[in-house]
């Protein structure tokens, strides 16, 4: 089993987020053929009914609706009903779960039992054992699909229902995403520029860019004044092949950043807060970066606590000087040799 939360009773009616994840080498559940789809197989299908109508043989749950069947893993949300009790899997080779109950590797749902309080991992187990006997009918191999270890979420806090649910529906788009883009967004790396390492995180292909045009507005310039309308200026005339680069956190920076991509240009965005191995933007960020519009830059790694405002304002003009410092001596003397390092990866099951 994967670590569950200590102390928490899984029994409790709530919806779950759950993922389960293939051995290596067994055979694809599905295939990722277009921004959010997945081309269904035979297994595939196979799944998707077993899934839909396990509610039928495990009383305990609500019908699953919101499920993504990828080609090495599953998500499901998952609804523990009111009525908090089973009807379990009965068939040959069962194995035994955390309350006594058991599943069947044939997959098959009859009656076995009255009614008697589950908890998520016996629930879980079950499903998987349906599912592997799904897999065997399709393809003719009797073998564990899944790993033992699986992650899950208790959804308990406002908003995170929605949230989950659009996780589990967007998998396929982000997949894709991954497929097409592996170079940008996959993980942070280190590179040099301008004479400096930095962290970066999106398409670093934009330190290449023939224009990087640096903006640095002001929170005190007066909207519309002559400043605000040079830097707008600037930015409109930025298209396809340059680049703008900036914290973009001012009214006038936020503006220049829209006016950027109305022209067909892409983003370097300088963060003073810094970033570390697992970090990654908001949800619309990390598509810029994907479609190749959009890189994070930052010279600090995250530190445990926030830093001031007079530190974050002396990093934003560090960086900024950095930037047009590299604008004076051309961008082709000012960037050196643009390769990258990955962090090593960590242990973690949030993805």
């Amino acid at each position: 089993m994967g670590r569950r939360l200590t102390g928490f009773d899984y029994s409790r009616p709530l919806f779950y987020m759950v993922t389960v994840t293939c051995h290596a080498g067994r055979q694809a559940l599905s295939e990722i053929v277009a921004p959010g789809k997945c081309q269904m197989n035979a297994i595939t299908r196979a799944m998707v009914n077993c899934i839909r109508n396990f509610h039928l043989g495990c009383k305990a749950i609500a019908p699953i609706e919101c499920f993504s069947i990828m080609p090495d893993h599953i998500h499901l949300l998952i609804r523990i009903s009111e009525q908090v009790g089973a009807k379990l899997l009965s068939g040959e080779n069962q194995r035994p779960f955390a309350n006594g109950a058991s599943a069947a590797g044939s997959g098959d749902l009859k009656s076995f039992a009255p009614f008697i309080p589950l908890r998520l991992e016996a629930i879980v187990g079950m499903l998987m054992q349906a599912l592997e006997g799904r897999y065997a009918e399709v393809t003719g191999r009797r073998e564990e699909v899944f790993e033992s270890s699986w992650h899950d979420w208790i959804v308990m806090a406002e908003g995170q229902l929605a949230a989950f649910t659009r996780y589990i529906r967007e998998n396929p788009r982000r997949a894709w995403l991954r497929q097409e883009n592996r170079r940008y967004f996959l993980q942070v790396r280190r590179v040099p520029f301008a004479g400096r390492e930095w962290f970066a995180y999106g398409n670093m292909d934009l330190l290449e860019l023939p224009v990087i045009e640096p903006f640095r507005c002001s929170r005190k310039w007066a909207e519309g004044g002559p400043e605000w309308r040079e830097a707008i200026g600037r930015a409109m005339r930025i298209g396809p092949g340059g680049a703008g680069a900036g914290t973009f956190m001012s009214p006038c920076e936020k503006l220049c950043g829209n006016e950027i991509f109305k022209a067909g240009g892409a983003l370097i965005v300088l963060s003073p807060e810094g970033f570390g191995a697992r970090w990654h933007p908001p949800r619309n960020k990390e598509a810029l970066c994907a479609k190749g519009r959009m890189l994070f830059l930052s010279l600090w790694e995250p530190q445990a606590a926030k830093p001031d405002n007079a530190t974050l304002y002396a990093r934003c003009h560090e960086m900024g000087d950095v930037l047009l410092e590299a604008k004076r001596l051309g961008t082709s003397k000012a960037l050196k040799s643009v390769s990258s390092k990955s962090f090593a990866p960590k242990e973690g099951n949030d993805e």
